[in-house]
């Protein structure tokens, strides 16, 4: 069956011998190199196809405000709501659920439908929205926020329909788009929620009631405007068929892997120490699932979630997804979280609206530099550069910011503006790489294992980051700032109120604590902080190094960048009659 199966995947194009308990009675799976040849003729694209890409990046822009808009004030959510040990859950619920369900949610959209798949997630979204926007503990915060996840899941799907409604020759540009899309979710979060957070203690509920609208849009949207033609990779098969062409027994395991692994991952973060049971029992039985599921894939079956079609012809898809887990454990950890973090814990800024708009030297940023980026990639078909470049500036700031000072207060800035560039390359390019390792009838499935791997790669490096920080803090900050605030004349019996007002955010009176008392504290508190972050910061910088070695071995894909679309949303009569 093996033998069978390799001429399948590699046969000529009129080759039918198929075997069905693979693709299908008569699907026809070729590699991406030939299928991008086949058929490459120029269809002209009307506003049916640029609203569709609309839909698309709109889709986009509300599932990176879903992670940005609340992480960037977690602190306050935290001030208002408490349990600060369960405050990790609110970025890595959703992060969970993309985690787990985009391969398995990209192959059923790649084997049944596009449309539905893309439409329904967005409806699960609006409820878990209105659920956290009402939450009233951070457990029912925390609920509204995995049913949210759902839509992050379809990722696979949206990035898909993008790339495949466009020439090839144009799916840098998509993906382009979609970054477009994700930087202004990026910065309507970050403003809207330090602005409505600013507003009052509560103001971070009107982030999940602009969440609901945006979800409730994007359903809208697909489900008037989106209407592809029937996928001719996968024709009418039996139940039986479907349910193996979705690969059961991969997409069990890696679930129930990816699951075990982020939950004792979020558990690290700060609820229980690596050593429990709650951590350790998962971790383990999870790594021992996820090794079971690539032995599975490897050797178990051609077709799964990790088709070996994607590894014909270059390493691109391998490199290409583990610099894509690189990028995540930076953005979703590092940049994400901590740097709001540090403008707030090292005293550059105090309240939400401040941060947020200092942080448009680096959302600004991505915007600006992602532009270029992209019409290069697209017009000399090179996207190797651009990612080398970008990757050597995450290094340059993580390496800035293991070095960092509570008096770099504008030196930080600068610092954004490197960041922003960095971030700028990867999101765009390393998917295009991706994709171009797919052919059309794994595309989605391809596409969600990038983002899965991204997703994953964010909660490994929160759990490391959290726990680097959460270890450092819990162990010197209490002794060095009651210490300071002792040697400036602050009595013993007021320190558990001092360490409390600072928590707080210093707005309640603490007795015996003059201004000078204030300013030994705040510089210590300042100064723990700063050594908390440069340990977070160094740890990053040799997963930047492996990554930006990565980039470097990847193949160009010039040959690939041609006239052909996948699946055209336009009314071209062969292409009609084609999915009749």
């Amino acid at each position: 069956m093996d033998n069978k199966e390799d001429v399948q995947i590699e046969s000529a194009p009129n080759q039918d011998n198929h075997d069905h308990h693979h693709y299908g009675h008569d699907a026809r799976i070729v590699p991406i190199q030939q299928e991008a040849v086949e058929d490459a003729r120029h269809i002209n694209l009307s506003w049916r196809s640029w609203l569709v890409v609309f839909i698309t990046c709109f889709a986009i822009m509300a599932q990176v405000f879903v992670v940005v808009a609340a992480g960037s004030v977690i602190a306050f959510i935290i001030r208002d709501l408490g349990e600060p040990s369960l405050a990790g859950w609110i970025i890595q619920g959703p992060l969970l659920m993309q985690s787990v369900l985009s391969p398995i949610i990209g192959r059923l959209s790649d084997v049944l439908d596009r449309k539905y798949l893309a439409s329904i997630p967005p409806v699960i979204a609006f409820v878990g929205a209105v659920i956290s926007a009402k939450a009233t503990s951070m457990s029912m915060l925390i609920g509204g926020g995995i049913l949210i996840g759902t839509t992050l899941s379809s990722i696979s799907i949206v990035q898909a329909i993008l790339s495949e409604i466009l020439p090839l020759k144009y799916r840098t540009l998509a993906n382009g788009f979609a970054f477009l899309g994700g930087a202004i979710g990026g910065l309507v979060g970050s403003l809207g929620a330090g602005g409505v957070t600013n507003a009052n203690a509560s103001g971070w509920r009107n982030i999940f009631w602009m969440q609901a609208a945006f979800h409730l849009a994007t359903a809208v949207g697909f489900l008037a405007f989106y209407w592809p033609p029937r996928a001719s990779d996968y024709p009418k098969m039996s139940f039986a068929d479907y349910v193996w062409a979705c690969d059961p027994i991969g997409s069990g395991l890696f679930i129930s892997a990816a699951t075990l692994l982020l939950l004792a991952l979020d558990w690290a973060s700060g609820a229980y120490a690596w050593s429990n049971p709650h951590v350790a029992a998962p971790l383990s039985i999870g790594l021992v699932l996820l090794l079971v599921f690539c032995l599975y894939e490897w050797k178990g079956r051609k077709d799964g979630l990790v088709a070996h079609v994607f590894f014909q012809g270059s390493p691109n898809f391998a490199l290409a997804v583990f610099a894509f887990a690189v990028e995540g454990w930076i953005f979703y950890s590092a940049v994400n979280s901590v740097t709001p973090q540090i403008v707030l814990n090292l005293g550059f800024e105090s309240n939400a609206w401040a941060i947020s708009v200092r942080q448009l030297s680096f959302t600004v940023t991505i915007l600006a530099v992602s532009i270029p980026i992209t019409l290069y990639a697209t017009h000399f078909k090179d996207m190797k550069s651009p990612l080398i470049v970008t990757f050597a500036m995450f290094l340059i700031v993580s390496i800035c910011y293991a070095t960092i000072k509570p008096t770099w207060n504008k030196p930080q800035i600068g610092f954004n503006v490197i960041s922003g560039i960095g971030q700028s390359g990867p999101l765009t390019l390393l998917v295009a790489y991706v994709q171009f390792t797919a052919p059309h009838a794994f595309l989605s499935t391809a596409t969600g294992l990038a983002f899965s791997a991204r997703a994953i790669g964010g909660a490994f490096g929160s759990a490391v980051i959290d726990a680097i920080v959460g270890g450092y803090i819990n162990s010197h900050y209490a002794s060095a700032v009651a210490s300071a605030a002792i040697a400036a004349g602050l009595p013993e019996s007021s320190v558990a109120g001092l360490l409390t007002s600072i928590a707080a955010g210093g707005v309640e009176p603490v007795p015996g604590a003059t201004p000078e008392v204030w300013a030994a504290a705040m510089d210590a508190s300042h100064w723990s902080y700063a050594h908390a972050y440069r340990l977070a910061w160094a740890s990053v910088i040799p997963f930047v190094v492996l990554a930006l070695i990565a980039v470097t071995f990847l193949k160009g894909v010039k040959e690939l960048m041609t006239e052909k679309v996948e699946a055209t949303v336009e009314r071209v009569p062969e292409v009609e009659k084609a999915g009749a």
